[in-house]
């Protein structure tokens, strides 16, 4: 568990307050963090409710990874493709340096998988050091259980933000960003201390970190996470279940028995020894002597065979219960039927989870376009930002005939032209698609061009005999004309 410092050397009192108030805050919500990290990671520890489960399941492990399932279904839904220019214009070289220096793409879907499990992720714009091979701005995530905040309701922004970065292993903090309006103030840790290193100005009205949150709303602006009470509370019911049928496969294949008129000396081998009870499940043959006192022979029966029936029963209507409170289709949750589900079944089923997706991608397209922006103004010579868009991949994932036959239809009708971004939205194209796309239209549009000034003086050449007659053409047709006269008046 990551230990943060309670004081930090060179820190003002006024910052020195906000920094205790901040670390409050994030010391109050780290519990609840790392539960739901716990049940993201299948590490949740079983809930036994005292009289269902023997004290030996105690030390049986069951995963149920159910919440990772909820996350990474709706996190594959939520793709940035990339980015593109405000109406129709070119994406600056910066943005894209940017975009490859950071991994923006793969940095954007751990951000919104996060942000799903704690229910808002933290991104902020810090400047690099290039003589140590880093970029000019450096795009990082620093999750909610390493990282916190102060919302703006007036301003619809983070007033102040405190992100500690770790070590590779995430048990030891090693840097810590305080921002505000007026500043960013990094320290380090050296030593058995913390102090103050450097001091950045923002120069901005908004600070360079962005939050990043799941379902949003006036009385939860940090949003609240995929892995909500219902989905513990129906992951324990089903790791329980699991439980349950696990320890009773154990005797699945033996029915039980029992014996009327025996004695314990029946069960002892020749060494005085109790033979242990699975061994007697197990016999095949089974002998037992008559009772040398009455002579009455021992009798056996049998109970009849353990179902599994009800266990099956039970985690069906579990999984049921968790994949409608999730919007995922019952067949994600592994939950069988006689009769496969269709495909129009599995698109309603689908409908809800992608009208999430579509509100995730509304959530989060402003915090991504301002991070954008103020990495270009870190990284840009000028401190100038060219605005930019985001592009989302279509959260219903429709095949690349459908896509490609509604497109078409709409750009025969006239109502998209063929090269327009919203076409190639509709395509689902990738950003590198749709540069080589652009740049195969703009050497088809040179060769277009070459084509017209070649063809030039061919045209030009077929009308000189015309005009090398030595009179010109209105002439030629004035003798013409008068040539008749002559001839009479001769």
């Amino acid at each position: 568990m990551i230990n943060f410092p309670n004081t930090i050397s060179g820190l003002s009192r006024a910052e020195t307050a906000l920094y205790r108030r901040l670390l409050r805050r994030l010391m109050h919500k780290r519990q609840r963090n790392r539960t739901r990290s716990a049940y993201y990671d299948g590490r949740n520890e079983l809930r036994d409710i005292g009289y269902a489960l023997p004290p030996i399941a105690k030390d049986i492990e069951i995963v149920v990874g159910w919440p990772e399932k909820a996350v990474e279904e709706l996190a594959t839904r939520v793709v940035l493709d990339g980015l593109t220019g405000i109406a129709g214009a070119q994406l600056a070289d910066t943005v894209r340096d940017l975009m490859d220096e950071n991994d923006l793409i793969q940095t954007a879907h751990s951000v919104h998988a996060d942000s799903f499990v704690h229910s808002c992720t933290f991104v902020a714009v810090l400047q690099g050091d290039p003589d140590a091979g880093e970029p000019e701005a450096i795009i990082q995530e620093f999750t909610a259980d390493t990282a916190t905040g102060e919302w703006d309701k007036r301003g619809k922004r983070l007033s102040s933000a405190l992100l500690f970065d770790t070590d590779d292993e995430y048990e030891h903090a090693t840097i810590m960003y305080l921002m505000s309006y007026e500043s960013t103030i990094v320290a380090i840790h050296e030593g058995n201390a913390w102090h103050v290193i450097e001091r950045i100005d923002n120069g901005s009205d908004r600070i360079p970190c962005e939050l990043f949150a799941f379902k949003p709303d006036a009385k939860r602006p940090f949003g609240r996470s995929r892995i909500s009470r219902t989905v513990m509370s129906l992951t324990d019911s089903a790791v329980r279940t699991f439980l349950r049928s696990e320890m009773q496969a154990e005797l699945y294949s033996v029915p039980p028995r029992y014996f009327l008129g025996v004695t314990e000396d029946m069960f002892k081998d020749d060494d005085g020894n109790l033979i242990p009870k699975w061994k007697l499940m197990l016999d095949q043959a089974l002998t037992l002597p008559a009772d040398p006192a009455t002579g009455e022979k021992p009798e056996v029966g049998q109970f009849s065979q353990y179902s599994f029936q009800p266990h099956v029963e039970q985690l069906r209507q579990t999984a049921t219960m968790f994949a409608s409170h999730t919007s995922l289709p019952p067949d994600a949750m592994g939950v069988l039927t006689d009769n496969p589900s269709s495909a129009d079944a599995i698109d309603k089923a689908s409908k809800d989870l992608c009208l999430l997706a579509e509100n995730c991608q509304r959530w989060y397209a402003k915090p991504w376009q301002r991070i954008i922006e103020r990495a270009q103004q870190v990284a840009g010579p000028d401190g100038q930002a060219s605005p930019v868009a985001c592009q989302w991949r279509n959260p219903a994932t429709p095949s690349r005939a459908a896509a490609a036959d509604a497109a078409v239809k709409l750009v025969s009708a006239g109502i998209l032209p063929a090269e327009s971004d919203v076409t190639y939205d509709m395509l689902d194209l990738t950003d590198s698609q749709r540069q080589t796309l652009r740049a195969e239209q703009a050497r088809a549009r040179a060769q277009n061009a070459i084509a017209q000034l070649k063809a030039q003086p061919s045209e030009e050449a077929a009308d000189e005999p015309e005009a090398t007659t030595g009179t010109p053409q209105g002439t030629r047709t004035a003798l013409g004309q008068g040539a008749p006269e002559l001839s009479e008046q001769s």
